[in-house]
């Protein structure tokens, strides 16, 4: 079979496909990436092999668009809200408009069984039907159709395709532990899956070295803060240096991983428990740790919720990362703070509560345990591989 997996050029929309793409090749299949930009350079770090799509017409740049207009709270305040969706939809919508034709071209030139994708990254499904191939809606948090208000941006361009009718995906992978709820109903109108398949998260968070200091405990509580790696995330670095206080307060040592981004607010000089880093290996990294502060993102809550880690989140309004902290929130294992109003204080009595209380740990575990249990990627690669040549 011939799996061609695809994201828009965003690194942290592409890191929970990884897994089943090493999955893909494990088995013996042919797999290719169809990205740009830094999901494209994930792809080849983490050895798969790629082809350029919508580099050419800059197809970052709506996602970047995105990113100013959420700085500026102009992106609705939940998810779910009418104008989260329609500013998300345009957005999204742009960034696959700019990728269609190369997915196009690649899925049919590459001649691709099965076109594997996350939900948000609409284009892909409206490439599969156009080339006549079955489709995988790939799960990275809580389980979202293919989101349809960027389906409406797209309709003009799969229509130029011969699409007049979009149908979902025919397999849905949900990478959701059981015992989370989800607080995110996005709309569908173009149905339902016909196979649901749950799995077990792979957490890539890209591979790396990991320090032998991270590998010990020491005498005070490690914490480690992660906004991912867009500066907005940490409001031009005043969330980490609230973070910093609050940590200097409890007397823990800190773990601030600031992906290189350019962070303004957040001091050069450092108070001795930190360890600032560029990146390192996420899920390895909080095996050694006894909470985590971070953004919501997907990736990021179910990697600490696979190391039973309790988590603190800061998520921006308008974004998926707002009902991700509800699912934390609800499962007992951590605590949700206003990014508007966020301070040293906030944070530290936070932590404190996290530190002390055995029961978000606890929680934390029960969910790992879950997770676990979980069937691997290589097992749902193989049980898709046996429905698509049965469809056959």
């Amino acid at each position: 079979m011939r799996y061609l997996f695809t994201s828009m050029p965003v690194s942290s929309h592409l890191m929970p496909l990884v897994p089943t793409a090493h999955a893909a090749l494990a088995a013996g299949h042919e797999v290719l990436v169809a990205t740009c930009g830094p999901a494209e350079r994930t792809a080849v770090a983490a050895g798969l092999v790629t082809a350029e799509a919508g580099a050419s017409r800059k197809a970052r740049q709506p996602y970047d668009d995105l990113l100013r207009m959420l700085e500026r709270a102009e992106a609705g305040s939940a998810p779910d809200d009418a104008t989260s969706l329609a500013v998300h939809g345009r957005a999204f919508g742009e960034v696959g408009a700019r990728m269609l034709d190369d997915l196009v071209d690649i899925a049919d030139a590459w001649r691709a069984d099965v076109v594997v994708y996350p939900g948000i990254h609409s284009a892909a499904l409206v490439a599969a039907r156009a080339v006549g191939v079955p489709a995988v809606l790939h799960g990275y948090g809580t389980p979202l159709p293919t989101f349809g208000p960027a389906l409406d941006h797209l309709a003009p361009h799969a229509a130029k395709l011969g699409v007049e009718k979009v149908t979902e995906a025919e397999f849905e992978i949900d990478v959701l532990p059981p015992s989370l709820a989800n607080f995110t109903e996005v709309p569908t109108e173009i149905g339902r899956p016909l196979h649901r398949l749950p799995m077990r998260y792979g957490c890539f968070n890209n591979g790396g070295t990991l320090p032998f200091w991270a590998m010990r405990r020491g005498d005070a509580p490690r914490v480690v803060a992660t906004c991912g790696s867009v500066a907005t995330m940490t409001l031009e670095g005043a969330l980490y240096r609230d973070i910093v206080l609050a940590t200097e307060e409890l007397g823990a040592e800190l773990v601030l991983l600031t992906a290189d981004a350019d962070l303004p607010l957040l001091p050069a000089a450092l108070p001795p428990h930190v360890r600032p880093e560029r990146w390192l290996p996420l899920r390895a990294l909080l095996d050694g740790c006894d909470a985590i502060v971070h953004h919501g993102g997907s990736g990021t809550v179910l990697s600490s919720f696979s190391a039973g880690v309790p988590q603190i989140s800061l998520p921006m309004p308008g974004t998926v990362n707002v009902s991700n902290a509800r699912t934390v929130d609800a499962r007992g294992a951590g605590r949700t703070l206003d990014i508007g109003a966020v301070s040293p204080e906030a944070v530290a009595a936070a932590l404190a509560e996290m530190l002390r209380d055995p029961a978000p740990r606890q929680a934390a575990t029960e969910v790992a345990a879950e997770m676990a249990a979980m069937p691997s990627p290589a097992a749902v690669v193989d049980r898709i591989t046996e429905l698509l040549r049965a469809g056959r």
